[in-house]
């Protein structure tokens, strides 16, 4: 294939080839593409065979875990995904966002604690002014960028500190991503209510502190958290006595052990936080922004701007969320 093309040489390529190198591109596995094209399994290997002449590559290979894509196959997934996702929603979507009538799903990746303090209202809101658009909360994909920018994902809610710092959340954003913040949030300390550091305790020292055993909420389950890394700056270490990947799960654990769980401020408004206690923590942690991060592609979308919109509306509405001031970030 010439490595030079125009839009007025497409008429020369089978398009439906393209279709099938994207679903081979996204399941790595002859068969799996086949199903999600909606064809036979000797189909789709007829078709891999005409893409390797096509492209003069064999694209797809066995590798040690199982297929793989060649540099030629990586080099062209996401801009052939987002060509697709765009060509669809030009031949799909009529021009105007009419929320009351439209019928669609929109993606997002949002933290659990995000989930259980907004997603009520936001259901509320979609009820009332678009009773048929879905919401569907999605796992954090490998490449949060490339999914924003095919329209995978619509939304991303991710925490960002504020203040400057050698460490971060854990989280990189792509600079080329558009962002606002939602609202802000501080840290605080977790535990039983009869727990017994808080004996006669109306603050947790440092010293105590770090004699507790902790657990830390981390989606990834490895690495350390941002108070491990204030801490260290400081000379100081705290055992890590469990990780789990939901603030759900660390509630329910330290409301049935002696662990200490730092985390947002906001996880207080949670149902199962009203049986625990929390106290300041005793280390100045940076506080953090809650922000809504797009693709610029997406950024004069009627329907996307309608989403980001109720997105800023809702987390107003939210009355235990600790601020509700929303800026460009």
């Amino acid at each position: 294939m010439s490595s030079a093309h125009t839009a007025d040489d497409l008429h020369r390529i089978d398009l439906n080839l393209l279709v099938a190198l994207d679903a081979l591109a996204r399941e790595r596995n002859v068969t799996k593409a086949a199903e999600r094209a909606g064809v036979s399994q000797s189909a789709m290997s007829h078709t891999l065979r005409r893409l390797r002449e096509l492209f003069d590559d064999p694209l797809l290979v066995r590798g040690r875990g199982g297929m793989v894509l060649t540099p030629r196959a990586e080099a062209l997934a996401v801009p052939l995904r987002s060509g697709l996702v765009s060509l669809a929603r030009t031949l799909a979507e009529p021009p105007a966002f009419e929320p009351e009538q439209a019928s669609r799903t929109f993606r997002i990746v949002s933290p659990d604690l995000f989930d259980a303090l907004v997603l009520p209202t936001l259901l509320r809101r979609l009820g009332q002014e678009a009773p048929l658009v879905d919401l569907a909360v999605v796992p954090m994909p490998k490449r949060l960028s490339d999914s924003l920018e095919t329209g995978d994902v619509d939304l991303a809610i991710y925490p960002v500190l504020l203040d400057p710092h050698p460490f971060d959340l854990g989280t990189q954003v792509d600079g080329e991503l558009q962002s606002r913040t939602l609202f802000r949030d501080s840290f605080r300390c977790f535990v039983r209510n009869d727990h017994p550091a808080l004996a006669g305790r109306r603050k947790l020292t440092l010293n105590a502190y770090t004699r507790l055993n902790h657990v830390l909420v981390s989606p990834g389950g490895k690495g350390p958290g941002v108070v491990d890394r204030v801490l260290d700056s400081r000379g100081v270490q705290r055992r890590i006595a469990l990780r789990v990947p939901h603030f759900a799960t660390a509630l329910e654990v330290i409301a049935q052990s002696d662990l200490v769980l730092t985390a947002p401020s906001s996880l207080s408004s949670c149902s199962t936080a009203s049986t625990l206690a929390s106290r300041p923590a005793p280390l100045d942690i940076p506080e953090h922004a809650i922000t809504m991060i797009w693709h610029p592609r997406f950024t004069e979308d009627p329907a996307h701007r309608w989403l980001r919109d109720l997105m800023i509306d809702v987390t107003t509405e939210v009355p235990s969320l600790p601020s509700k001031r929303s800026r460009q970030a």
